[in-house]
């Protein structure tokens, strides 16, 4: 009870540590812990108190609680000389079942809104065996005061994703709650396994027409390291090449082409033009079980067209990382960028940091551009842009972190002319003079607005860091990147990366490979707050003319506090 007593009190201490300075290293705490401590305080948690909501009319005699139930109850069994609760949620944190092995630990999980109907997301009730195994999609063991809410840190709890043998998608969350005294690392062994029994249930308790699918499947992925998709009529499974290849509009329209497909078969060789302009093949077979059709299982492959007409052929060549974008807003922005280059009118670009605002800028000039920075005065401009040759374009970067003028040479106008600037740029009256030599803005989207841009961003990154190596992402890694709100945007995406294929330089990418800091930011909810976070900062420097003392004031938070969050969400001024 001693040794208890005293790691309370050293997590109790980091955590009051990492509420007062959120980017300390607490070098004692496990690295899940920390990550979700980060996540809790970044979304608002009360460490207090929970505040959870109850859900009601939620289906708790569903197939996922039928094929559950049994395991729950042996598990029940085997830990009976004990007071635990035995819990199954949905993917949403949301309880479904919940048995207790006495009347004691019942009564504290009531206490707690632990009980059927209620929600135990991290958002809302901070670091726990079932709201942080959705964040990190891994199995948890939680003891104690590694709770992030004190209303918690009698209690212990371990956790486990089960997961549906298909997809992969997590579809429910098995828990063991216990008090902190009668913990043991053999619960999270226990719950672990009996996760896994649910899944394999699930996988057994399947109809006919979906097993006849799967089985195709399998046998089909087991042959081939290429993209693999199965279709049928309300079921559709896609291996982790094929979850990489498309972006999800692209996904989606081959999907509904290949159930169209179903009425074709048996053999099916079809080629498609997708949404972003890609070309796909689909090779492969219709899946009959009894009379009817159970689905479609094919091998697509990406094609281009070859200069001077004939077959389609495999891609051999990869987009560069900033010119993968296939999302509307992307595609928007790159014709809108394109037009404007394109009539000659000076054109600046705004964007947040990291964004991609001068790559698209260079991508899109068909000549050679001459770039100069923020600290940059262009005296010897014109010289540079007379060795660089004809077509030159002048690419004028960080226009707001600029403290010279413009130089002589794009001052004169008869040099084509882009600039970048970040969109929560401070107003400044000196470095904003510049901007009446423009004539077209356009916007460039983060990368958290555009998560169809993803997965092409992450082949097109993998293969410009690590060319010629067989290297790519699980699919629970990627995602963990869909998760992540990337405030860095692609150059943050590239940093990610670069560490990750430090720890793994061959073979499948991990979610334990990706750095920390792309664990610690929850899904969903969290995006806005930030946000929403971030534009009150800049309205409250903009109406204070920049003065970050008065901008404190007025947002009623300590300076260093937003020092900061200046930092964090990297807002110039």
């Amino acid at each position: 009870m001693g040794d208890l007593l005293a790691r309370r009190r050293e997590l109790v201490s980091a955590r009051a540590e990492l509420l007062d300075r959120p980017d300390v290293a607490l070098p004692g705490v496990p690295g899940h812990v920390v990550a979700s401590w980060r996540r809790s305080i970044a979304g608002g948690v009360d460490p207090a108190m929970i505040a959870n909501r109850f859900h009601p009319d939620l289906d708790t005699g569903s197939r996922l609680v039928r094929c559950a139930r049994p395991v729950m109850e042996q598990l029940a069994e085997q830990v009976a000389g004990i007071g635990v609760c035995v819990a199954l949620t949905d993917h949403r944190a949301r309880l479904l079942v919940r048995l207790d092995t006495d009347a004691v630990i019942a009564r504290s999980a009531d206490v707690n809104a632990f009980a059927a109907g209620f929600g135990y997301a991290e958002g809302a009730v901070g670091t726990n065996g079932v709201g942080t195994v959705l964040e990190s999609g891994l199995p948890v063991h939680i003891v104690g005061a590694e709770h992030f809410v004190e209303q918690l840190h009698d209690y212990a709890c371990a956790g486990a994703p089960v997961r549906d043998p298909a997809t992969g998608r997590i579809e429910a969350v098995l828990d063991l709650s216990c008090r902190a005294e009668h913990s043991s690392p053999l619960l999270l062994s226990l719950v672990r396994s009996a996760a896994a029994r649910i899944s394999d249930a699930l996988l057994h308790d399947r109809d006919p027409a979906q097993q006849a699918l799967f089985d195709a499947y399998a046998r089909t992925e087991s042959r081939t390291r290429r993209a693999v998709l199965a279709v049928g009529r309300r079921t559709v499974l896609a291996n982790t090449a094929m979850q990489t290849l498309l972006d999800a509009g692209d996904h989606a329209a081959l999907t509904d082409h290949a159930r169209f497909l179903l009425l074709r078969g048996p053999g099916v060789d079809d080629r498609v033009d997708l949404p972003s302009g890609t070309r796909a093949r689909l090779r492969g077979a219709v899946v009959p079980v009894g009379g009817s059709v159970a689905g479609l299982v094919a091998v697509v492959t990406l094609l281009r067209e070859p200069d001077g007409g004939g077959p389609a052929g495999p891609v051999a060549a990869t987009p560069r990382p900033d010119a993968a974008g296939v999302s509307p807003a992307w595609r928007a922005a790159r014709a809108a960028v394109a037009g404007a280059l394109g009539k000659g009118e000076p054109l600046l670009v705004t964007g947040e940091p990291g964004s991609g605002r001068a790559r698209l800028v260079t991508d899109s000039w068909p000549g050679p551009v001459v770039e100069v920075g923020p600290d940059d005065d262009g005296a010897d401009l014109e010289d540079r842009v007379r060795r660089a040759g004809r077509r030159a374009l002048v690419l004028l970067r960080d226009l707001d972190r600029r403290d010279a003028g413009v130089p002589l040479a794009v001052a004169r106008g008869d040099l084509p002319t882009a600039g970048t600037r970040a969109d929560t740029a401070v107003p400044d009256p000196v470095r904003d003079a510049v901007l009446a030599r423009f004539r077209v803005s356009v916007p460039v989207p983060p990368l958290r607005g555009r998560p169809g841009d993803l997965p092409g961003l992450v082949a097109a990154l993998l293969a410009e860091l690590a060319p010629g190596r067989d290297v790519r992402l699980s699919a629970g890694a990627l995602r963990t990147v869909g998760r992540h709100p990337w405030p860095g945007n692609v150059s943050e995406l590239r940093d990610a990366l670069t560490a990750a294929l430090g720890r793994r330089p061959v073979g499948v990418v991990e979610a334990t490979d990706l750095p920390e800091s792309c664990q610690s930011a929850p899904s969903g909810t969290l995006r806005a707050v930030d946000r929403a976070e971030r534009d009150a900062i800049v309205a409250a420097l903009r109406d204070t003319d920049g003065n970050r003392a008065a901008a404190a004031a007025a947002l009623g938070v300590a300076r260093s506090t937003l020092y900061r969050k200046i930092a964090q969400y990297r807002i110039t001024d």
